[in-house]
């Protein structure tokens, strides 16, 4: 588990210490680049995917030649789709914020379902780096989750 001061936007009571919160500002720092990192790659990913001919995909990735178009063409407007839920809260926190998280749950699924699909097809390679792309997608997850809201949420409804 992440450490509180991780969580983006948690509620803490009273004034804070200078050093914690340079701590959170790091930390809030750190997972927007790692937000942005990841949406660049599905962007580009997904982008390729949505307008590049089928042929030409399966010369530069030996995957696709084993899916159809159609679901050349799903897969990648998902990847946009996702990848531009990641970064939707840099327009508004308050109102993309779970647009995000949503985001990053996707992004951990996508990923995870890639990593099952190349381990089986014997693509060590494309695995390993899905599964870079899944830890990135987790720690975004854990990283902005705000842990004490639900925690009181639960103590509320029982």
């Amino acid at each position: 588990m992440l450490p509180r001061s991780w969580v983006a936007g948690a509620r803490r009571p009273g004034p804070t210490s200078p050093a914690a919160r340079r701590s959170r500002l790091y930390a809030h720092l750190f997972l927007w680049v790692m937000q942005s990192w990841l949406a660049m790659f599905y962007i580009g990913a997904g982008y390729a995917k949505l307008t590049q001919k089928h042929d030409l995909l399966a010369l530069m990735m030996t995957w696709p030649a084993q899916v159809d178009t159609e679901l050349l063409r799903v897969i990648g407007g998902i990847e946009t789709a996702l990848a531009l839920f990641i970064v939707a809260p840099l327009m508004s926190w308050s109102l993309f914020r779970s647009v995000m998280l949503v985001g990053a749950i996707g992004l951990l699924a996508v990923a995870g379902g890639m990593v099952v699909f190349h381990t089986l097809n014997g693509d060590i390679f494309l695995a390993a780096v899905n599964c870079v792309l899944l830890l990135m997608s987790l720690i975004i997850l854990l990283g902005r989750w705000e842990w004490r809201d639900h925690a009181q949420l639960r103590n509320a409804t029982s």
